[in-house]
């Protein structure tokens, strides 16, 4: 109840949202993948089957696991949308130094910030990771 959904979201059988959930445009479900209240999934991203989402996931992002773990950018769903190799390359690059690179989650965003120059999906990702008030998962 009370979720939204965004715009040409793949759902695949089963899948279940909390109360409260918000799923960004593009994003891909699978199969009996469950989200917990309150959680937001980001646009473009890809969710595993059997996934259980109880943290954040950030746009650009795929996801998968018990308790879901980033595995990296969605970099084919990304190419398949339209997006520029040279955004693509920055997304991971910044995938990279905040979730790779570094161990803790807050120095890894600052690094971003100081080192990269900024382009809108990069903002949007960084902007969604600092308004989330669940967490943001980790990566695997």
């Amino acid at each position: 109840h009370d979720c939204v959904v965004g715009n040409h979201v793949i759902m695949a059988n089963s899948v279940a949202l909390g109360g409260h959930v918000t799923v960004g445009d593009y994003a891909n479900l699978g199969g009996l993948a469950a989200a917990h209240q309150f959680v937001r999934i980001g646009a473009y991203t890809m969710i595993g089957g059997l996934a259980g989402v109880s943290q954040d996931i950030p746009p650009y992002m795929i996801a998968s696991g018990e308790r879901a773990r980033l595995y990296g950018l969605n970099q084919i769903g990304l190419k398949r949308h339209g997006f520029s190799s040279e955004v693509i390359q920055g997304l991971k690059k910044a995938y990279r130094m905040i979730w790779r690179e570094t161990s803790v989650f807050s120095e890894g965003i600052a690094r971003v910030r100081k080192e990269m120059e900024p382009f809108p999906e990069l903002e949007a990702l960084l902007d969604f990771i600092g308004s989330s008030k669940r967490s943001i998962a980790r990566a695997e």
